[in-house]
């Protein structure tokens, strides 16, 4: 790979490849990497031994008893977390020695308020021997939630009903920058991943709300947990239903494990957000005339990838590039999602969530049809020579380019670098 050839990651979940993208000699380009995918992918056997020693926590086997139900929550596609990679290591620790018998062992897919999943989906995430095995549950914000308490914040919180019903409740997710929590994982796959609307519709609401009042923009707290204003409800969810035993990934740019941790889902992921800011820090580049950005961990959320990536154009407005390959489209979103020509969920956007600075949306995806919303300024391009005669004709010689390697899963190692995050 020269300096002006880049291969990204592309296609995950579906059609795994590289996406080859040649720039003109002439253009200056910055490249914005991710030093997670330095790192060398973790074996079956590493994740073994990190199973096993738990942080915070004894291990899954010692937790297990006979005459226990357990579940076992994941999140979906629009997270990297291979799961399929740990929850097979996760059911041998739990059967082992006659510990939880088979058939008291069931999966939820911690769907928050995304759209149910298919036996497709469920394959993906699991693989087919799990799927085939044990129940697998989507879970639904509207019904089958019980009460069991109010958080810190005044948040009445209401739980998935399979989940409670477990003696012992164990989550798979991911570590990565998140918006609205700083980074995902830990408790955060309980709440708000199997709460019901209501809880999640107050503690989203919340943020957004503080978001306003920082001025901050729809990026708001990504790489940077302190700001949070979500983290006291979590640790309260995982207070209040006994949330047992957290596995996190931290994955490279192509799903794969670099790192994990286990053990208590808070402490666990005290220490995996300390891994996290080093793997994923990126820096900062700006005044493009365009941003090429790739959406491939989180291809079916790849409106995130548009926030960060305008964050580099200039002030006075550039061309962003979105590349998407993700058949399935964009995750289903009940509470903030686009759900008729002029309305959608209760917190949902509408035009003000998109950067004025784009000039020109240019949309690179073999799959047509992908939706942001009332995002008007997008141009579909099915291959790259298509994209790059567009951005020739307006640039011509000597622009000014970033290329984010995947700018789901990025941060700015120092937020301010990012500039105004309204830009």
């Amino acid at each position: 790979m020269n300096k002006h050839t880049f291969r990204l990651p592309h296609g995950a979940w579906f059609n795994e490849k590289e996406l080859e993208l040649r720039l003109p000699s002439d253009w200056h380009v910055d490249f914005a990497d991710i030093p997670a995918d330095t790192r060398k992918p973790l074996s079956s056997d590493d994740l073994q031994q990190r199973l096993m020693e738990p942080i915070d926590s004894p291990p899954l086997d010692q937790l297990a008893s006979r005459g226990k139900k357990a579940v076992i929550i994941f999140d979906d596609l629009s997270r990297p977390t291979d799961v399929a990679a740990v929850a097979p290591l996760v059911v041998e620790q739990l059967t082992r020695g006659g510990g939880v018998a088979e058939d008291k062992i069931s999966f939820v897919a911690a769907l928050g308020t995304h759209g149910a999943n298919t036996l497709i989906d469920f394959t993906k995430k699991l693989g087919s021997d799990l799927v085939r095995r044990y129940p697998v549950y989507n879970h639904n914000p509207y019904e089958n939630c019980s009460y069991v308490g109010v958080t810190r914040s005044g948040l009445p919180l209401y739980i998935n009903d399979e989940v409670l019903s477990a003696d012992l409740k164990i989550g798979i997710g991911s570590i990565i920058p998140h918006p609205f929590n700083g980074f995902s994982g830990g408790g955060k796959i309980m709440f708000p991943g199997v709460s019901s609307m209501e809880s999640v519709r107050g503690n989203h609401a919340r943020i957004i709300a503080d978001f306003q009042k920082r001025r901050v923009g729809r990026l708001g707290n990504l790489g940077d947990p302190a700001n949070s204003s979500t983290a006291e409800d979590i640790e309260d969810a995982v207070r209040l239903t006994g949330f047992d035993f957290k596995i996190d990934i931290l994955p490279n740019s192509r799903l794969r494990a670099v790192e994990m941790v286990a053990g208590h889902p808070l402490a666990a992921h005290s220490k995996g957000v300390e891994m996290a800011r080093e793997l994923y820090k990126t820096k900062y580049y700006g005044n493009a005339d365009i941003v090429i950005a790739n959406a491939n961990a989180k291809s079916s959320e790849a409106l995130i990838a548009l926030l960060l990536g305008s964050t580099s154009l200039k002030t006075s407005g550039g061309d962003l590039v979105l590349a998407v390959d993700c058949p399935a489209g964009q995750v289903v979103h009940y509470l903030m999602g686009q759900h008729g020509d002029n309305f959608g969920g209760s917190l949902w956007p509408g035009e003000a969530i998109f950067p004025a600075n784009i000039d020109r949306g240019i949309l690179l995806s073999p799959s047509p049809g992908q939706r942001f919303g009332l995002f008007r300024r997008l141009h579909e391009c099915s291959e790259w020579p298509e994209v790059l005669a567009l951005l020739q004709d307006k640039h011509g010689h000597g622009a000014r380019v970033v290329v984010y390697k995947d700018a789901t899963m990025q941060y700015y190692h120092n937020s301010a670098e990012g500039g105004d995050n309204n830009a």
